[in-house]
């Protein structure tokens, strides 16, 4: 099989859950496959990385090929993203066209694939979260979504196989009028070798009465991550806790709770040793497709507080964690609250023992056996 693999960005290169599943699949499906060409692009109007540091981050594979392109973005009007997605994508396909008809199946990251609609017969669009299809809590976010959706929509309709990662996800995508035939789930996934072992011991797993919760926000700072969901509830919280949070947002500070302000971290073995150092993480989105930090903060063993959108209840349940309503500052607060009652111990092999279905080995096999039949 020789697939086109187009993507707005690869990590570490660009930051991201769509950039860091798009360096995963490339690199657990070269062994797979005869020959993958990734077509990729930095942040936008920023030169891509170097085709040498890209095979150097997917492992070196001597069967993959790269082209990468610059993100052009030099508007600010409203739907500024959509045209400049649009303009990307026929770029990439501009580049590639004259061989397109080399490639047994092209696979499109969110909106890449949109100049390719009609003209490879195989043509699988991932949408990732679906986010413009879900519920919105403020005029801002539902303009900014129905901005997005009738590309997406267009998207969904005209691609030979449309990717879901699973729970909610898939009804949103029957509920838009495609046919199940055409849904291949594919859920996001973790390495191996990041996962602790079972029989790890579990001292930094544990949480005492006598000891500050630790808890870890990672995420950006716009709406649909809820960091505000969470500013808003520290006053809710009985107890002091410590909350870190990561990610390139203003600085928070509290007079009760002890706060870390970390910032953007870039290296994942230190967004690891952070994760290793929580109990929990909290995770109040608005909306989601399968977060990658769920999936990393599973693999340590850790207890997970989010909200139950996207396919995050395919992740967690009340056996390693607990999943609230968006949008609501009072069931934050009283998830934190309620930490206490749950075995620790047990939720540490309930979260290791879930993610061992979630590698990418297992989810690059499964894609395979789901798209040859």
């Amino acid at each position: 099989m020789k697939i086109l693999f187009l993507t707005d960005g690869l990590a570490p290169f660009v930051i991201g859950g769509m950039q860091q599943h798009s360096t995963m699949m490339v690199k657990y499906l070269a062994p797979l496959v005869d020959e993958i060409t990734v077509m990729h692009c930095g942040y936008p109007n920023e030169a891509p990385a170097s085709d040498s540091d890209v095979l150097g981050a997917l492992g070196s594979p001597s069967n993959v090929n790269v082209i990468g392109l610059i993100f052009i973005d030099n508007s600010s009007f409203p739907g500024h993203y959509v045209r400049a997605s649009k303009k990307y994508s026929l770029n990439l396909y501009k580049t590639i066209s004259k061989d397109l008809a080399f490639f047994d199946v092209v696979y499109a990251q969110g909106f890449t694939g949109y100049s390719f609609l009609g003209k490879q017969k195989k043509l699988v669009s991932n949408l990732h979260g679906l986010e413009m299809f879900q519920r919105s809590f403020s005029l801002r976010e539902k303009l900014e979504k129905l901005s997005l959706r009738k590309l997406a929509s267009r998207i969904l309709m005209k691609s030979s196989f449309v990717i879901s990662l699973g729970g909610r996800l898939t009804d949103i995508l029957i509920t838009q009028g495609i046919n199940p035939n055409r849904i291949i789930i594919s859920p996001n996934g973790i390495e191996a070798d990041n996962i602790l072992s079972i029989s790890s011991p579990y001292r930094n797993n544990i949480w005492t009465n006598s000891e500050k919760l630790h808890l870890i926000f990672i995420g950006r700072d716009e709406e649909r991550k809820g960091l505000h969901i969470l500013k808003g509830s520290l006053s809710k919280i009985q107890s002091s806790i410590h909350l870190t949070i990561v990610g390139k947002v203003g600085t928070i500070e509290s007079s009760i709770h002890k706060i870390d302000n970390i910032g953007e971290v870039k290296s994942r073995r230190r967004l690891i040793d952070l994760i290793d150092k929580a109990h929990v993480l909290v995770l109040p989105s608005l909306s989601e497709g399968m977060p990658t930090v769920i999936l990393e903060a599973m693999s340590r063993g850790k207890a997970i507080i989010a909200t139950d959108v996207g396919a995050v209840s395919e992740l967690v349940d009340n056996t390693n964690g607990i999943l609230i309503p968006t949008n609501d500052t009072k069931a934050l607060a009283e998830a934190i609250n309620h930490l206490g009652d749950m075995d620790i111990k047990r939720v540490f092999h309930k979260s290791l023992s879930k993610v061992v279905i979630f590698t990418w080995e297992e989810i690059v096999n499964r894609f395979l056996e789901n798209f040859n039949e």
